[in-house]
C-alpha cells in the first residue's frame, strides 16, 4: 500500500537517494549535490508542508527504502518529480504531475519549468502530451584536469580578486541584474540562503570583477565536501550587461579554474542554457559537454 504526506528534513537523504538513482540511470552519476537539496529545502520562501509530496511504499522490507517517489514545487514555478524506476508504469508520476499542475494553479503562477535529460524520450513526450512545451536544450559541462587553463590581462581599469562578506549585497545585485531577462529577481536573503549559507561554499574562493572599483561581475562555486576530492561547481557566473565583452567572464571562470587546482579540487563543472549563448565561451575555455537536458515548460 502507498500512502502519501508532506517531505520531512528527516527525508533529505531518502530523497537525495531518489534523485541520484534517476541521475544514474540517464547519466551515470549522480549530478545533483546534497547540499543543493538542503539548500533549497531550507530557503526562506520554501515551505516542505505546502510545497512537497512524498509516496511511500508501506509494505517495504523493513530497512529497505520506503520513498517510491516525491515531488516538489518552488515559488518560482520549478517542479521536480522523482520516481522510483521499479514503480514506473504504474502511474505515480501522472498523478504527481496531476496534483502538482493543480497545486500550481491555486498558487498563481504563470508557468512550471522542468529539465528532463534528453535521452528520456518517453518522459519528454509525457509532458508534450499533457501540453508543455518542450523548449531549449541544456548542458551540463566539465574541466577535466588535463585542460590548460592560462589567465589572461584585462582591459585598462579592470581588474579580479576574492569576494569577502562585505561584497555580498554588490554581488547579489550583479547577478540579479545579469539575469534579470531569465526569470524574476530572487530577494537578498533568499538567495543567501541558496548560495552563501551553505557548508560548501567558502567565499574567498569565489571571485568578483570590478571597474574603477565597481563591482560587475561575479563567480560563484561550490566545493566539493572532501579536500581533494570531486569537482568544484560554478553555480553563477554574471557580468553586467553594459561590462560584457570585454573578456570578464572568461577571465572570472579561469580565475575560479586556477584557485581551485591550487587546493587539490581539478575539475570543475556547471550548467548551461542555451538561451544564454555561453556554451561557446566555456568550451573555449577547455570546458566539454557531458550530459544534455532539455527544458520543459507549461504555461498555465
Amino acid at each position: 500500500m502507498i500512502t502519501s504526506r508532506p517531505l520531512e528534513q528527516a527525508d533529505l537523504e531518502a530523497a537525495v537517494a531518489l534523485v541520484h538513482a534517476d541521475d544514474r540511470r540517464w547519466f551515470g552519476e549522480p549530478v545533483l549535490a546534497v547540499e543543493d537539496v538542503r539548500a533549497e529545502w531550507n530557503r526562506p520562501g520554501f515551505d516542505l508542508a505546502t510545497a512537497s509530496e512524498g509516496w511511500f511504499d508501506d509494505e517495504a522490507p523493513a530497512g529497505e527504502q520506503a520513498l517510491v517517489a516525491l515531488a516538489t514545487l518552488t515559488r518560482r514555478g520549478d517542479l521536480v518529480v522523482a520516481v522510483d524506476q521499479a514503480w514506473e508504469g504504474a502511474g505515480l508520476e501522472e498523478a504527481l504531475l496531476q496534483r502538482w499542475e493543480d497545486e500550481a494553479h491555486r498558487w498563481g503562477l504563470p508557468t512550471l519549468h522542468r529539465d528532463l535529460p534528453a535521452d528520456d524520450v518517453e518522459g519528454l513526450a509525457r509532458l508534450a502530451g499533457r501540453g508543455w512545451q518542450v523548449e531549449e536544450e541544456g548542458w551540463i559541462l566539465r574541466l577535466e584536469p588535463s585542460a590548460p587553463l592560462e589567465a589572461t590581462s584585462l582591459p585598462s581599469g579592470y581588474a579580479v580578486r576574492p569576494v569577502t562578506e562585505a561584497d555580498l549585497p554588490e554581488v547579489h545585485r550583479v547577478v540579479m541584474e545579469a539575469f534579470a531577462q531569465y526569470g524574476p529577481s530572487r530577494p537578498y536573503e533568499d538567495w543567501c540562503s541558496g548560495m552563501v549559507e551553505r557548508p560548501d561554499v567558502t567565499l574567498r574562493h569565489w571571485r568578483l570583477a570590478t571597474h574603477g572599483g565597481e563591482v560587475v561581475g561575479a563567480c560563484l562555486m561550490q566545493d566539493p565536501l572532501g579536500a581533494g576530492e570531486g569537482e568544484a561547481w560554478v553555480s553563477q557566473l554574471a557580468v553586467v550587461p553594459d561590462h560584457r565583452r570585454r573578456g570578464l567572464a572568461r577571465e572570472l571562470l579561469v580565475q575560479v579554474a586556477l584557485a581551485a587546482r591550487e587546493r587539490g579540487v581539478a575539475r570543475l563543472g556547471l550548467f548551461t542554457y542555451e538561451a544564454t549563448g555561453a556554451l561557446g565561451l566555456y568550451e573555449r575555455v577547455g570546458m566539454r559537454v557531458v550530459h544534455r537536458l532539455r527544458t520543459c515548460t507549461l504555461d498555465l
